[in-house]
């Protein structure tokens, strides 16, 4: 018989393995489980609960099966044995397999961890930010009624300031839609145009107030195709039928899209301007034509004095001769007639007031000259109609001249009516201009708007032949501007109250006023 060593101490410590392998198992199984109480959502502590649960699993299978199998075999109960290993086998299988699965899966735990962790950490960082902007947005509600009234108050300081820049401007803004309406128009822009109230203009065309129609159209054409327009000169036409001038600076409005929402423009008023300059131009124009019209006067008026001595020499001796003296004293009225023209000329071509100046009451003037003249008239039936203001101011100049100016004016009148009219006399004071003004006007046949800046011009006449020299005017011209002041001429006339007398011309003298009367 073949002699072994014992196998006792083996079998102990196998069995003595086993409970231990169970009690560490149980160990921890139950640390597992308090983890997984302390974080329930936590992935790892899930993971080792049941990879815990697992190990107790095959533990308890492996031990209690080796614990069994010693207890079976050592009270010799083989069969009983050989029944339950099988079971037991089947046992540890499954639950080996379960921890070896469980193990596998752990890299795929750790990467989800991962991925966790990555999470966790972006939102971290995203609380961190919407706390910021919480903390930002906290801040600009605590600070918006604060900023929306600093705001509220630069908006009204601006708009303040461009409703005084709009108000307050000399000049016309204006601002129109698509379609060349005006929406919104200055107080100036009101008054330039002719009207009384803003809500007159609202709403109008802006070509309604173009004189010329094919001006509109070279306006508008040029504004569609730069977008811009500078220094435009424009006739506008008033209400009352006026003419005025103005030079207009306008923009293309577009929205945010490109299309165009209307434009914006400013207008200045030229009508005194251009009248001023026209005046400055005539005046120019007076003393080049005054130097050459003194020269020629100056070498006629010798040769017809000669010419007048003779013929009255030689009227002395045909006094018996009557068809030689008719013909002398034809001679002889020619002659006279001729150097009222060169005396006229001279008048004319002087260029510094007389020194034999005194303060004129011009309606005595006035009065004086009507006194000679209103006889003639009524014979044509010509009517004076007289406005003069009382009390006013008296002007510095020679009253003769200043008669003949208005005897002149006063008979260009009548020759304009010629029968059967009304001719308007009126004396006014400017205060703010310091001037005086006499209008005289008519109810004739007006003057043609292509002449209106020659009738100043010297031996330019529309009258008949013997009826004029076209002399007048240009030494009335000559006479007010040695006095300080000039000639204005329209026709139609621009006031309304002129029109409204029926005036067709009106003569403007103005001249700068000394004092009031007393």
């Amino acid at each position: 018989m073949t002699r072994t060593l014992p196998l006792f101490p083996v079998y102990f410590v196998d069995f003595v393995g086993a409970l231990l392998m169970i009690v560490f198992s149980l160990i921890a199984f139950y640390y597992a489980c308090r983890l997984t109480r302390l974080q329930p959502k936590s992935v790892l502590w899930t993971y080792m609960f049941w990879f815990s649960m697992a190990l107790v699993a095959l533990a308890v299978s492996r031990g209690f099966g080796h614990a069994v199998r010693f207890v079976l075999l050592y009270n010799n109960h083989n069969h009983l044995w050989k029944l339950l290993a099988p079971y037991s086998g089947g046992l540890n299988t499954i639950s080996f397999t379960s921890v070896a699965v469980l193990t596998f899966y752990y890299s795929n735990v750790r990467d989800v961890i991962e991925r966790v962790r990555e999470d966790a950490q972006a939102l971290y960082e995203a609380n961190l930010r919407l706390q910021k902007a919480q903390e930002a947005l906290r801040e600009l509600n605590q600070n918006l009624e604060r900023i929306v009234e600093e705001r509220t108050l630069e908006l009204q300081r601006s708009e303040k300031k461009f409703r005084g820049l709009f108000e307050g401007s000399k000049d016309m803004i204006f601002f129109c839609s698509a379609d060349q309406k005006i929406e919104d128009i200055n107080a100036s822009g009101v008054e330039i145009l002719g009207f009384q109230k803003r809500e007159d203009v609202i709403g109008k065309s802006f070509r309604e107030f173009f004189a010329d129609p094919d001006q509109w159209d070279i306006f508008k054409d040029q504004l569609c195709h730069e977008g811009h327009i500078q220094d435009f000169e424009a006739r506008l036409k008033r209400p009352d039928g006026s003419i005025i001038y103005v030079i207009i600076t306008i923009s293309i409005l577009k929205a945010e899209d490109g299309t165009v929402r209307g434009c914006e423009g400013i207008a200045k008023d030229i009508t005194n301007m251009k009248q001023v300059m026209e005046s400055l131009i005539q005046s120019e124009k007076m003393a080049s034509v005054g130097q050459l019209a003194a020269g020629v006067a100056h070498e006629i008026n010798t040769p017809l004095g000669i010419i007048l001595g003779y013929t009255q020499l030689l009227e002395e001796d045909c006094k018996e001769h009557k068809d030689a003296y008719e013909s002398l004293k034809i001679v002889e009225k020619q002659t006279k007639i001729c150097k009222r023209i060169v005396a006229d000329l001279l008048k004319f071509s002087r260029h510094t007031p007389t020194s034999d100046t005194e303060e004129v009451d011009l309606n005595e003037c006035i009065q004086e000259v009507l006194a000679v003249m209103e006889h003639s008239l009524n014979m044509d039936h010509v009517y004076v109609n007289k406005n003069l203001e009382e009390n006013l101011p008296r002007v510095r100049g020679n009253r003769e001249k200043l008669r003949q100016v208005i005897m002149n004016l006063i008979n260009n009148a009548h020759h304009a009516i010629e029968k059967e009219g009304i001719v308007g006399l009126w004396t006014e004071y400017d205060s703010d201009k310091k001037e005086v003004r006499i209008i005289i006007g008519d109810t004739g046949s007006g003057i043609p708007q292509e002449i209106q800046k020659k009738i100043f011009d010297p031996f330019f006449t529309t009258k008949g032949v013997e009826k004029g020299t076209g002399l007048g005017l240009s030494v009335s011209f000559g006479i007010i501007k040695d006095h300080g002041g000039f000639i204005e001429a329209q026709s139609p006339p621009v006031e309304k109250r002129f029109l409204e007398a029926g005036m067709e011309t009106v003569m403007i003298i103005h001249l700068p006023a000394t004092k009031k009367n007393k």
